[in-house]
């Protein structure tokens, strides 16, 4: 039975499920349905080891190197003989999937793909928000006119010196250069011409600051944001930037102590964008990428139209700080399902935590593939010295006590190869890990120590 106490009634019965390569991003459903399912396309048997109510399961597909996607797993046969016996379970997705379907796409608790596509276009999301909120001055270029002779010094002069090249359609800090020179001109249109998904490139100035986000939920009680997260991107600690088409993003923080003229800011771009997709029906959680400048400007610079990496930490604690989670008003949201709020002092609507927190992503940072040499047991682990050492079973962050504490994940076994520039797991720890744009030695310490545990070069 669910033992939470939040101030909300919904049907806690509701048989849920998600379909991921990633499950852990979901486990905080687990504590708000009792009937919580997780499929995996092939076994992982570190979710054997979570102490978890609902239960887990297999495709049993063989690795796909160029097709491990959530659209792949749910068209598959077994798939569809699954969904067959347990036809009421909804399926809760990171982001939306696109059309075609093998079951009925009302299974999926998703909002429309057309929608959500539209607005993480750069494209048409600067052209849509340009006159609404600040965005860094811009213009559209087609991939042919950067091969130009004169098109790197137009730009530059242009934008008053280092620019920005972004591919219209990738995610995930992919698709992004920062052009400081000739020489990194040239290699981003390299790289655009061999992994953009898109025909037309977005040149912009480049502003100079903190790399942000807001995480924001559209509900029927009103839009609210999670406070602003400082993003950690490309940290040499973490990840090989060096590697084509590598990971960037290695986490941040959560709940950092902005100023309040930034906070406004912020909640303003919320407030903003989140009228704007609710008004063609989008609901529940987005993520909006900003840049804080050191004159305390907000600069909004895409959208996130799913879920994201920090939206179950948001929503652990959000619960660790008696509010109603934004993982759960997602869920409810998207299903049309009945629910209301008894005590509106439980709507997480004032985004401050009483601790901040930190996501880690350690990536594989070697140019070639490696083998895990140890397992990874998922659960509280505690710095001793030079190593981490498991503490307890658990997937939470009200599990951490102290600040040397933390909860370590990898979906890998031992024996199993990781790619290059591939995630290998992800810490997640109670108190601050940054300082300026990159980790504390406290922090470099820790990571250091889990490496030294797990066998993991650098």
């Amino acid at each position: 039975m669910v033992k939470h106490k939040l101030a909300i009634d919904y049907n806690v019965s509701r048989p849920i499920g998600v379909v991921s390569l990633d499950p852990y991003n979901f486990l905080i459903l687990d504590r708000l349905f009792d009937d919580f399912r997780i499929i995996t396309p092939r076994k992982q048997p570190w979710l054997e080891n979570v102490p978890l109510r609902g239960y887990a399961s297999s495709l049993n597909l063989k690795h796909n190197k160029l097709e491990e996607t959530v659209k792949r797993y749910v068209n598959t046969r077994k798939f569809v003989e699954l969904f067959a016996e347990d036809s009421k379970r909804k399926y809760l997705l990171y982001s939306p999937l696109d059309p075609p379907y093998k079951i009925n796409p009302l299974a999926f608790l998703m909002n429309s793909p057309t929608i959500a596509h539209a607005y993480e276009n750069k494209r048409y999301f600067r052209d849509e928000f340009s006159d609404l909120i600040r965005v860094p001055e811009y213009e559209i270029k087609y991939m042919n006119q950067l091969d130009k002779a004169a098109s790197y010094s137009e730009l530059r002069e242009r934008f008053g010196g280092s620019f920005m090249l972004q591919d219209e359609e990738s995610f995930g800090s992919k698709g992004s250069y920062a052009i400081h020179n000739h020489d990194d001109y040239v290699e981003a249109v390299q790289s655009l011409k061999k992994y953009s998904q898109g025909r037309t490139v977005v040149a912009s100035q480049f502003v100079q600051g903190t790399v942000s986000s807001i995480q924001v939920c559209i509900t029927k009680y009103g839009i609210f944001s999670g406070g602003i997260q400082r993003q950690l991107v490309d940290s040499p600690h973490l990840c090989n930037p060096k590697i084509k088409g590598a990971t960037r993003w290695c986490g941040g923080e959560i709940g950092d102590d902005y100023p309040d003229i930034v906070q406004h800011q912020a909640q303003e771009i919320a407030s903003v964008i989140g009228s704007e997709l609710g008004s063609h029906g989008y609901k529940g959680i987005f993520g909006v990428d900003l840049i804080v400048t050191p004159e305390n400007e907000v600069y909004a610079i895409e959208i996130n139209a799913r879920l994201t990496g920090y939206s179950h930490i948001i929503s652990d604690m959000q619960m660790m700080n008696g509010k109603i989670p934004f993982m759960l008003l997602h869920t409810l949201e998207l299903g049309n399902y009945r629910y209301e709020v008894t005590d509106t002092e439980a709507l997480p609507s004032v985004a401050k935590y009483k601790k901040p927190a930190s996501l880690l992503i350690l990536n594989n940072q070697t140019n070639e593939d490696i083998v895990l040499k140890k397992s990874i047991k998922p659960g509280v682990y505690k710095l001793v010295g030079n190593r981490v050492e498991f503490v307890k079973e658990g997937f939470s962050l009200a599990e951490c006590k102290t600040e040397d504490t933390m909860l370590i994940f990898s979906r890998f076994s031992e024996g199993e190869t990781i790619g290059r520039g591939k995630r290998i797991l992800k810490i997640m720890k109670l108190g601050r890990s940054m300082n300026a744009d990159d980790l504390s030695m406290k922090t470099q310490h820790l990571v250091q120590a889990v490496k030294n545990t797990f066998g993991i070069a650098s």
